[in-house]
């Protein structure tokens, strides 16, 4: 902790023919990030089947979504890849003779269903008027009718022979249009032009609102009921040609020409796979490779020379939630310090401070751990937020005891430390102290970033000398008598910057660097006062909702209560966290992160197999 740790080195030496598989393989592991060493001489083991994997893509797009629902599973390659890629196409020509006319009728009958949907739905609408469709059944040719879903601003041009009734919508327009049949084809253009939906009515439908919905209901059913055998018939296709054993493999085929491309040659039969891993000891690369059978070599080496290798942040899962803020500016370079453990305090601190009440504190707890329970066995980038939210909500509980603040009132719970509004000048005033020791904290962890070399050295005569000037001038505006704490670190500073630079004109730049870089840094201290006002505006705010609700009719002082508190959650929660993260990235970050490191970027998984065949 509180510095990164540069990824690891690996090479993988295994056959040509195994090469895509081992990679795929230690993909999954989602601790791999593939990097040719510079001047090695390479291959693309897949260029000469760029033709049969562009027509294998051509088809995933038009019937990957029934592939989808079959088990693709992992099976020894058939002879090589290109033989893999033969086959694999051969049995996809098969599958399509019979494949294709199951799915045109069940594209026609998912379409014809999700039309008639909308019309049940629009239909529903007109139960109580005086809808019937046999009126314009029976006048044969001469009227027609159809049902336009537009966008909200859209203004068609509809010919005056037609009538226009307008159905209520959930944000957009929907209009049942009648008319003549010239007049109901101008009509649809128009529609179309202003990228509106057309949903015809089924020459079949009868009767008024009540019947038609019942016809509608019927057909659906019918429909679904279709749909779901059609599916069935698909998927017994998709078994009896055996696509499972070839499509998976061939899906890693185009995924590694995707991601990949090109390996190092190691001879005529054999090639290297090279690149970084966040695996520090390699166990789980070694147990993927062990797993699946794969033929291959692991080590773990040294990084060839003039090679950047990638930064790992190393945290407890606990404290993984606060990388969020670390990671908001890259990666830490080896020279920077990690500061996800002093987020873990700073953070919820801040946040709780400017947010401090009980009851809406647990409210923000609450509903972070409900998203976080929600997040579980998703992808884990939602899971970081929700334990943040919870964690800030917990700090706001604390905060709110120290406050005795309730659900904004004040005379449920007693404070433990003071009341806002009763001392704003002490409210004001901590905050500004605790600036002043994160600042000087920034200023510390950029010496302890540099650790050792010419970094070091120069912290050690200038940087160093900076925080005893601002201390300093920050115990001068306390107390005038305190002004000759400047004249160490000034004096610290001018030697340093004298023996680092031999020219005058160096020394009076490092002269203009120190008064700019210490105003900055008391500009920096001031932004925290931010911290004290926010949380009278919180306090202020809670007040006049308790005050309204007082002041209400009995029976409305609940509601005005209920809803001021969740606009203070929904309002003052958002525009805390916005702060929160201004001064942890602007105000702490700026004195010694910059995010210049190389950020590690695994391999996406290839896609999911479910065993060996």
């Amino acid at each position: 902790m509180l510095r990164p740790q540069a990824a690891r080195w690996l090479e993988v030496l295994c056959s040509r023919r195994d090469g895509v598989r081992t990679v795929a393989t230690l993909a999954a592991t989602g601790a791999l990030e593939v990097e040719l060493r510079r001047a090695a001489p390479t291959e693309q083991p897949l260029r000469h089947l760029a033709a049969g994997l562009a027509e294998y893509e051509r088809l995933h797009a038009r019937y990957g979504r029934y592939w989808e629902r079959g088990r693709l599973r992992q099976s020894p390659l058939v002879g090589s890849p290109d033989a893999l890629l033969d086959l694999t196409l051969g049995r996809l020509g098969a599958w399509r003779r019979e494949a294709d006319p199951l799915i045109v009728a069940l594209q026609a009958d998912e379409e014809e269903l999700a039309h008639l949907r909308w019309l049940t739905k629009i239909i529903a609408h007109l139960t109580a008027g005086q809808l019937d469709y046999r009126l314009v059944s029976e006048c044969g040719p001469v009227l027609a009718t159809f049902c336009a879903i537009l966008p909200r601003e859209a203004d068609p041009r509809l010919p005056a022979s037609v009538i226009a009734r307008r159905v209520p919508w959930d944000d957009q327009q929907c209009l049942l249009i009648l008319g003549p049949a010239a007049g109901i084809a101008a009509a649809k253009r128009q529609v179309q032009a202003v990228k509106g939906r057309i949903i015809e009515r089924p020459a079949w439908l009868r009767g008024d609102a009540t019947e038609a919905g019942l016809q509608l209901r019927a057909r659906c059913q019918a429909l679904a009921t279709g749909i779901v055998h059609r599916y069935a018939e698909l998927d017994a296709l998709f078994e009896d040609f055996a696509l499972g054993d070839v499509l998976g493999e061939v899906a890693w085929l185009a995924w590694f020409a995707r991601h990949v491309g090109a390996l190092e040659r190691a001879g005529d039969q054999l090639v290297w796979i090279t690149g970084w891993t966040d695996d520090p000891h390699g166990g789980a690369l070694i147990d993927a490779l062990a797993h699946s059978q794969t033929r291959a070599l692991l080590r773990l080496a040294e990084p060839p020379p003039a090679v950047r290798a990638p930064q790992i942040l190393v945290n407890p899962r606990w404290l993984r939630p606060f990388e969020l803020f670390t990671r908001a500016l890259g990666a830490p370079d080896a020279d920077e310090a990690d500061p996800t453990p002093i987020l873990a305090v700073v953070v919820p601190l801040l946040f709780g401070y400017m947010f401090g009440d009980l009851g809406q504190g647990l409210v923000l707890a609450l509903l972070g751990g409900w998203l976080d329970r929600r997040s579980r066995g998703r992808r884990e980038t939602a899971r970081p937020l929700a334990r943040l939210i919870l964690v800030c909500g917990l700090a706001s509980m604390a905060f709110g005891v120290l406050f005795g603040s309730l659900f904004g009132r004040e005379d449920l719970i007693p404070a433990l430390w003071l009341h806002p509004l009763d001392e704003p000048v002490r409210v004001l005033a901590v905050p500004l102290a605790f600036g002043v020791g994160l600042l000087s904290l920034g200023q510390v962890l950029a010496g302890f970033g540099v650790g050792r070399g010419d970094g070091l050295v120069r912290w050690l005569h200038l940087d160093a000398g900076l925080l005893l000037v601002y201390l300093g001038l920050l115990g001068w505006l306390l107390h005038p008598g305190a002004a000759w704490l400047v004249w160490p670190g000034l004096a610290w500073y001018l030697v340093g910057a004298l023996t680092l630079s031999g020219r005058w004109s160096g020394r009076l730049a490092a002269l203009g660097e120190l008064v700019e870089r210490a105003l900055q840094l008391l500009v920096n201290t001031l932004s925290f006062a931010r911290v004290g006002a926010f949380a009278l505006a919180h306090a202020a705010l809670s007040a006049a909702i308790v005050t309204m609700a007082a002041a209400a009719p009995a029976g409305a002082d609940l509601a005005i209560l209920i809803a001021g508190n969740l606009v203070i959650i929904a309002l003052e929660g958002l525009v805390v966290s916005i702060q929160t993260t201004r001064l942890v990235l602007f105000e702490f970050f700026n004195r010694f992160l910059h995010g210049g490191g190389r950020v590690f970027r695994p391999l996406p998984p290839p896609p999911a197999m479910v065993g060996v065949a």
